[in-house]
């Protein structure tokens, strides 16, 4: 009887995928304060990475246990005045990059 019974309630057994995930380095750029201690220093950072930006990014720096960053990503381009992203997305970089802890931006095209 219970093996009938098992036979009746078993389902196919479920594939699981297994997958490896790396950070791929596209370039690199100079950051001569070396260390966020400041929203200025933040600002300085990001400065560049979003110079001459025309619609809303939302970037992340993941940084290391000193606050020097050491990885900047791109989570999302948006609109002209709207970039909505999930906070997965946000995380992404910081636990890919082992990051101690990440600085957020995203520019105003409109210049306000």
């Amino acid at each position: 009887m219970y093996v009938k019974e098992e036979e009746e309630n078993s389902k196919p057994a479920k594939r699981v995928d297994i997958v490896s995930l790396k950070m791929v380095k596209e370039k690199s750029m100079l950051y001569k304060n070396r260390q966020i201690t400041s929203p200025e220093d933040a600002y300085q950072l990001f400065k560049e990475y979003l110079e001459g930006v025309d619609r809303e990014w939302f970037v992340v720096a993941g940084l290391n246990t000193k606050n020097e960053p050491t990885v900047i990503s791109t989570a999302h381009i948006g609109s002209l005045n709207a970039s909505i992203l999930h906070p997965r997305e946000i995380m992404k970089l910081a636990m890919l990059s082992n990051a101690a802890s990440i600085v957020v931006a995203h520019p105003h095209p409109s210049g306000q």
